[in-house]
């Protein structure tokens, strides 16, 4: 039978996470009283589905971050780990919206457009990046303890490299931030799930021990290349695929299909998972 002294550790770390989730709603709220709204009155009287949907993937992602760069086998000091390392996980992530913010979704104003505008489309965006910089800080400080400074260079690396893949899917799809302005939730799940695997294959590939600063960018860069060019041919072909006798990219575009739209962005997550996994 199983012992039970084997509960032990899953529920300090489940009670550790309830903590986390009181912490996050008190800076939630704080965060949209200095940013000029009442996120009580904002959820709870006007129905504001857009910035339900920040709050909840900015938890997940903070969450997610946390256990990726936890490590439970540190014993009796267990408990004070996980306080730095949750801190650590949140600064990152919360410095890491005001990044994306500026530098990814910079055509949009986006409390007017999540909280006033209650525009589900950017929020999704929103927590996509706050989705993809969660695997980049779990890659990127996973052994911090050993060196907080090389973690943190790589985690501005990892959102730099965020920045970019968002830039070249605009390169490629120019319509998207139109799309986005005219709440269109279709295409913005196409781009949250690219913007997911971004994320997702810049935490893997920055993880792990160092081999050299030199040695370290070049496996980054070939292995994002790749990636890249997998990406690129996966949205051309599905762009071409026909779905009730149109293509893929005009039920995004033009006819919002939610269906179609899903089915480009497993496509992205999919094949990014098993590229990571190889």
């Amino acid at each position: 039978m199983t012992s039970f002294a084997m509960l032990i550790a899953p529920l300090s770390l489940a009670a550790g996470i309830v903590l986390l989730l009181v912490g996050l709603a008190a800076l939630l709220w704080l965060s949209g009283k200095i940013e000029g709204y009442d996120p009580v009155n904002e959820l709870l009287f006007r129905d504001n589905a857009a910035l339900a949907l920040r709050y909840a993937l900015f938890t997940i992602a903070a969450v997610f971050a946390v256990l990726g760069i936890f490590d439970r086998s540190q014993g009796d000091s267990g408990a004070w780990l996980f306080t730095q390392q949750a801190l650590l996980a949140v600064i990152s992530i919360y410095l890491s919206r005001h990044l994306n913010d500026w530098l990814i979704l910079y055509r949009f104003s986006n409390n007017r457009e999540v909280v006033q505008e209650k525009n589900l489309a950017v929020a999704l965006i929103e927590g996509a990046t706050y989705m993809a910089s969660a695997y980049v800080i779990a890659g990127a400080f996973y052994d911090w303890q050993n060196g907080l400074a090389t973690a943190i260079v790589w985690f501005l690396i990892g959102q730099a490299l965020l920045i970019v893949m968002a830039a070249l899917y605009r390169a490629v799809d120019r319509d998207i931030d139109a799309a986005l302005d005219r709440q269109n939730l279709a295409a913005a799940i196409s781009l949250g799930g690219f913007l997911l695997s971004a994320g997702m294959v810049c935490g893997a590939v920055i993880s792990g021990p160092s081999a050299g600063w030199r040695h370290d960018m070049m496996i980054v860069a070939a292995y994002l290349v790749v990636w890249m060019l997998l990406m690129l041919v996966a949205h051309g072909l599905s762009d071409l695929m026909t779905f009730r006798c149109t293509r893929l990219r005009d039920e995004v575009m033009e006819q919002r299909n939610i269906a179609a739209a899903l089915f480009k962005a497993v496509i992205f997550i999919a094949l990014t998972l098993g590229y990571t996994h190889g």
